[in-house]
């Protein structure tokens, strides 16, 4: 994104500059909301398409201006509320399942064709167990931890909410997934207790796979060992296995003391982010790029970047294997309660059943507050 804003910056074609700022990620919504409510909002903003439905009502609506057309239809959706354009997407980044090519071939696999069935990742994990000293697996604790549970939960029909934000895991499909997590970690012991000491030991070398994000290659990159990267398909019993990726979305918060010209080159400046520089936001910053120029482009096509993550995450969304976070009010509240219960599970202190009792009965107190 630097690189990008100085592009912009220096070139003498734009009579305008930015000034970018950034903040700490788990402060940002913080600042942002501040910043809205105290009528000095900034100019432009990154927002998760998921938070959409919190904030829909102070945004400058941009169906005329960019309209969806220029992007991936699926991943340009997640910017539209009620009709209106509110956000325009830079990318999508769904979950993958990486994986270190030194321990596949120590425990006798083959790195260059890695599980992407259920089956096929359970038979890994077992043979990383079984044939090395390593863990077989690490996965997210926290807010991803949630994700993880409904990418799961999708694959075999179900939801975490209903449309009318009512918990909907309360099921034998939603008591099997969060068993499975369950086993990962204190059955089948693929997985440390402790998701510090997984972070640490994948950091390592030591842990054959891990879900993350389209972010993580350039975690990988500088670890240093040979990477792959699959389809995060790990759910057994699961019909139509799904990745989940949210999308960061560029809007423009309402402001009373905004002149025109400065409303024209914010949108002018979202045009360019999203649209002329965005090969390079998938290339270099390894995210699939929102644009349908982007996707189609010989830099991004002929970039290591494709070939290592990015192919394979296009194919899973083109292929319909892929699925957004809703827009729901209350998002981060909503999440808090079922990924806490998950946390504490992995640590050891609940069982699958209690999770989903403790969930189901947070979810609801936190929409009937709402």
């Amino acid at each position: 994104m630097e690189t990008m804003v100085n592009e912009i910056n220096e070139n003498d074609e734009y009579e305008y500059s930015i000034n970018r700022q950034r903040a700490p990620w788990d402060e940002h919504y913080t600042r942002l909301y501040t910043a809205m409510v105290g009528g000095n909002p900034p100019d432009i903003a990154v927002m998760h398409s998921r938070m959409m439905r919190d904030y829909q009502d102070n945004l400058v609506t941009l169906t005329d201006e960019i309209g969806t057309d220029p992007y991936l239809d699926e991943v340009a959706q997640g910017g539209v509320v009620d009709g209106e354009q509110l956000a325009v997407p830079l990318d999508s980044h769904p979950f993958g399942l990486y994986y270190n090519k030194d321990i596949f071939e120590e425990a006798g696999l083959d790195p260059e064709d890695p599980p992407n069935t259920a089956e096929r990742f359970r038979e890994a994990a077992n043979a990383i167990v079984e044939n090395t000293d390593h863990y077989a697996f690490d996965y997210f604790d926290g807010e991803f931890h949630a994700e993880i549970m409904r990418m799961l939960l999708h694959g075999r029909g179900g939801q975490l909410l209903t449309e009318d934000y009512e918990p909907a895991f309360d099921t034998d499909d939603g008591l099997a997934v969060v068993q499975e997590m369950h086993d990962w970690v204190h059955e089948r012991e693929w997985a440390p207790v402790d998701p510090n000491a997984g972070w640490d030991a994948w950091n390592r070398g030591e842990v054959g796979m891990k879900i993350e994000g389209t972010w993580h290659i350039t975690v990988v990159r500088e670890i240093g060992f040979d990477f792959g990267m699959t389809k995060p398909f790990v759910m057994p019993d699961a019909d139509d296995p799904v990745t989940l990726g949210d999308s960061h979305m560029l809007i423009i918060p309402e402001s009373e003391q905004r002149e025109q010209s400065r409303l024209e080159n914010a949108i002018e400046t979202i045009r360019l982010l999203t649209q002329d520089f965005n090969n390079r936001w998938g290339s270099d910053a390894g995210h699939l790029p929102a644009s349908d120029t982007a996707i189609e482009s010989d830099e991004l096509r002929e970039s290591d970047t494709w070939d290592q993550t990015l192919e394979t995450f296009y194919e899973m969304v083109d292929e319909d294997q892929f699925i957004r976070p809703p827009a729901t009010p209350n998002v981060q509240g909503y999440m808090e309660e079922i990924y806490q219960p998950l946390d504490d599970m992995r640590a050891g202190n609940m069982t699958p059943e209690e999770v989903i009792e403790t969930a189901t009965e947070g979810v609801k107190q936190v929409f009937e507050r709402e």
